[in-house]
């Protein structure tokens, strides 16, 4: 057996977690004691990745963290790629069994690591996992802020979006913004019906229930909620399955259905969330029996649960004290995490977020002391053949290439920024409207004139640019909308010039 053979089969190990968990556990424990059997240890140790990965995906979450620790005492044979996998899959594990500092610590160190390396998709993952970790700990606008950033970062995977989407949505719904949580929930079970995905067919299910429990639309909840129940257990996903379940027989009790069914919900939930040692669902599933109980009359079977959620609760405050202490130790981690947000990582520019916040300053400056600022808009003409004609890989070398052309053109007190895609954006400070012309077509000559044939043979590139300035518009707002127009003539007129 061939290296190569091992990390082509691993690799799709990893690859099919999400698809079938099942048979990528079956596969990857296989791959470790292949590895073992050879003595590679690089390949023993992400084969347990995927393994614990898949884990996860089944809500086996002691599995994944035995299998998952186990490949973090094997970093010396990890590359910097897998080892933001494993810390990433371990952070979002000891969230989800209740130890959200230690946790946060892990998914803050796999998200420098993925930053380090301009793995977007890393990124965005590991962001939405730590939107997943703020909010099991109730803090709504860090957790809003982590799913934005990693919405904004994933353009081209509709069920990652659809899963940030999902998450979003029960921020929104907590904020009590409940048509844009809805709103989210829509796209979110487009994007997971076109892969048929159970698992995120049911949380969008489930979600709209709670949002419908806000807004009094009764009739749906029940129905909602059995669809979930149905969608989570087709998936195999037994921890989303306790939530319905809990929150099924809650509405019955409320509702004065059936307690029959309520009851073997609650004690199906509670049961499933004792295997999979979620301290949580437990104590919300036992405090829900403990009330069945009394309603139906039956004071002893009410003790027994209460007593059950007395021994849940004190794990679950030791558990807090000690993340309050362990969150202060990451605090320093999150606002590096967050300084790091406003910047694009393919050019090592501004990001549009840096930017928004920078111009916000600049302009704010300049209106204070009556100076002129300008705004350069450059889309790259015809950037869709770059990419469809040579490859992404070329198109972001161009990317990168044009982001050292700004920096290297440009004074050290003007904002050079990514705007998106292959848009770009210099913000010029105390100049007239001559000088910001002037330097637009100077930076419009500069790239023209690279000798791209060292990025690939034949390969030419040209801009065009809208220039704007603080003066001309009636709300500072309006400046990246005026510049977009006059980038919209430009190209109207022919490409390859400033308007």
């Amino acid at each position: 057996m061939s290296v190569n053979d091992l990390d082509s089969r691993i690799e799709a190990a990893w690859e099919q977690r999400r698809s079938d968990p099942t048979a990528a556990v079956e596969a990857a424990e296989l791959l470790r004691d292949e590895a073992l059997d050879v003595g590679d240890e690089s390949a023993r140790a992400r084969a347990l990745i995927a393994a614990g990965a898949a884990h996860v995906v089944l809500s086996d979450y002691p599995s994944a963290l035995r299998t998952l620790l186990e490949a973090l005492t094997l970093t010396d044979h990890l590359d910097d790629l897998n080892r933001a996998r494993a810390l990433s899959e371990a952070g979002h594990v000891d969230s989800m069994l209740g130890d959200t500092a230690l946790g946060l610590q892990r998914l803050l160190e796999a998200l420098e690591i993925y930053e380090r390396i301009e793995d977007v998709h890393g990124q965005a993952g590991t962001l939405n996992r730590i939107g997943v970790s703020f909010y099991s700990h109730k803090d709504f606008n860090e957790a809003q802020e982590a799913y934005e950033r990693s919405l904004e970062l994933i353009t081209d995977d509709e069920v990652v979006r659809a899963g940030i989407r999902n998450n979003l949505a029960k921020v929104l719904t907590e904020r009590g913004r409940y048509e844009e949580a809805l709103e989210h929930l829509r796209a979110a079970r487009d994007g997971f019906e076109a892969s048929d995905e159970k698992r995120g067919l049911g949380m969008t299910f489930h979600n709209a229930a709670v949002v419908n429990e806000h807004i009094g639309d009764v009739e749906r909840i029940i129905d909602q909620l059995e669809t979930a129940i149905d969608l989570y257990d087709q998936g195999g996903h037994p921890h989303g399955s306790c939530e319905s379940r809990t929150r099924l027989a809650r509405n019955l009790m409320s509702s004065g259905g059936d307690t029959d069914r309520a009851l073997e919900l609650l004690e199906r939930a509670y049961a499933d969330a004792e295997r999979l040692a979620l301290a949580h669902e437990c104590a919300t599933a036992a405090e829900a029996l403990v009330d069945l109980h009394e309603d139906l009359g039956d004071p002893e079977a009410a003790l027994g649960w209460l007593r059950r959620l007395r021994t849940v609760e004190r794990h679950l405050f030791n558990q807090d004290s000690e993340q309050r202490f362990r969150s202060l130790q990451v605090r320093y981690q999150l606002e590096q995490a967050r300084r790091d947000s406003v910047t694009d990582m393919l050019t090592g520019l501004l990001n549009r977020r840096g930017l928004d916040r920078s111009m916000t300053e600049i302009v704010a400056r300049a209106e204070q002391e009556g100076q002129e600022v300008a705004i350069l808009l450059f889309d790259l003409d015809d950037f869709k053949q770059v990419n469809d004609g040579f490859s992404h890989t070329i198109g972001d070398e161009v990317l990168r290439a044009i982001g050292r052309i700004l920096r290297a053109s440009t004074r050290a007190t003007d904002l050079c920024a990514r705007y998106g895609g292959e848009e770009f954006v210099v913000a010029l400070q105390d100049c007239d409207a001559e000088q910001a012309r002037k330097t637009a077509d100077d930076l419009r000559n500069r790239i023209a004139s690279q000798d791209w044939s060292r990025i690939a043979d034949g390969l030419q590139i040209t801009t065009s640019a809208g220039v704007a300035l603080l003066s001309q518009v009636a709300d500072p707002q309006d400046l990246l909308d005026a510049a977009d127009r006059a980038l919209y003539g430009a190209k109207h007129a022919g490409k390859d010039r400033v308007h």
